[in-house]
């Protein structure tokens, strides 16, 4: 971690002499930092357990333990401080192996020059300062680089989701088109289903539709694609083959109940591939069912297909209305010439 930047830095002066210690403290009074003082290495060390220091200056030659031994078991208590030894002209041979070794960043000579001394301990403080400074300025920029992946992120994730938004868009447009086209003339049902069907296999490449019309409160299919031959309109005669699992009939009986599809991703029990189920609603009237899915990839139906398909289920619906209300028509008029030319053939009998 490092230590942090300080309002006031902590020095520790370790040393067996008594008077060294006293001048040492003496000569920093006034220089802005917390002294500590210990006359022996274990003394030094129970003080770095108790204290947050920054910078650790020793003597080399202590009888309870030397200086080079101190520092280095100092690094185990405060691995972030600085470390220096002082020592005479005679131990320079040790001081160097100890800064070869590591741990150790110089050493001073005793007797030392107060202003020279007072100058190495600053420069140590302001590159302790610096170091302090890089840590947190790289702990910054870790941070907003972490920011900046996470917010790349979302506005990647979000891109996504506008662009697949606008191509679901794009298809739920193009075949409203053409069922506003179809209804532009008069057609059979079976015309108007089979087109939504065509709609729903080309537009969101469905690789099964079909479509169930209410008789009474059965659901009866009446218009099929997929689901015998890829993409191939299913006869009307096979239709009874359909097979109604279940799984389908709580299907239809939830979205009957709550009037709005039901996608059912993972069925239980049966080895079906998923499927969604999309209301067929002309208003308040329930007209019947879309169900869909994909048996070929076993693919779950996504909410944008089933966004989609409920899209054509509303616009079919009207075209569905308009279709029954035509065959309805026409068997009136059937019925209506029939009861005439009953009443033509009673006049010409003269009964």
């Amino acid at each position: 971690m490092g230590l942090a930047i300080a309002d006031i830095h902590t020095i520790l002066f370790v040393d067996d002499e008594e008077n060294i210690l006293h001048s040492l403290r003496r000569l920093f009074r006034r220089e802005g930092y917390d002294i500590l003082l210990a006359r022996s290495g274990p003394e030094g060390l129970e003080l770095l357990r108790q204290h947050r220091v920054s910078l650790i200056i020793s003597d080399q030659r202590m009888p309870d333990m030397i200086g080079a031994e101190f520092l280095a078991r100092s690094q185990e208590i405060s691995p972030d401080s600085m470390r220096m030894m002082l020592t005479g002209y005679s131990d320079l041979e040790a001081a160097t192996q100890a800064i070869n070794e590591g741990g150790i960043a110089r050493y001073i000579t005793k007797p030392w020059d107060d202003e020279n001394l007072k100058m190495v301990v600053q420069e140590a403080i302001e590159r302790i300062d610096l170091a302090a400074r890089s840590r947190q300025l790289a702990r910054e920029l870790q941070q907003k680089n972490a920011e900046l992946e996470t917010f790349n992120a979302r506005l990647e994730k979000a891109v996504r989701q506008r662009t697949r938004e606008l191509h679901y868009k794009v298809k739920e447009l193009e075949g409203k088109d053409r069922i506003a086209h179809h209804m532009l003339s008069v057609n059979s049902l079976e015309e108007t289903l089979e087109l939504t069907l065509q709609i729903i296999a080309d537009i969101i490449e469905m690789d099964k539709a079909v479509v169930y019309l209410l008789d009474g409160d059965a659901p009866n299919a009446v218009a099929a694609i997929g689901a015998f031959q890829t993409k191939t309109i299913a006869p009307q005669a096979e239709l009874k083959n359909l097979e109604q699992t279940p799984i389908h009939t709580q299907a239809f009986a939830r979205v009957v109940e709550a009037r709005e599809p039901v996608n059912i991703k993972d069925p239980k029990g049966k080895p079906i591939p998923p499927f969604a189920v999309v209301p067929i609603l002309a208003g308040d009237d329930f007209l019947g069912f879309v169900e869909i899915a994909n048996p070929e990839s076993m693919g779950v139906v996504s909410p944008e297909e089933v966004k989609v398909v409920a899209s054509f289920a509303l616009q079919a619906a009207i075209a569905i209305s308009d279709a029954q209300a035509q065959s309805n028509t026409k068997a009136w008029k059937d019925e209506l010439e029939h009861v005439l030319k009953g009443v033509s053939d009673i006049e010409d009998t003269g009964v």
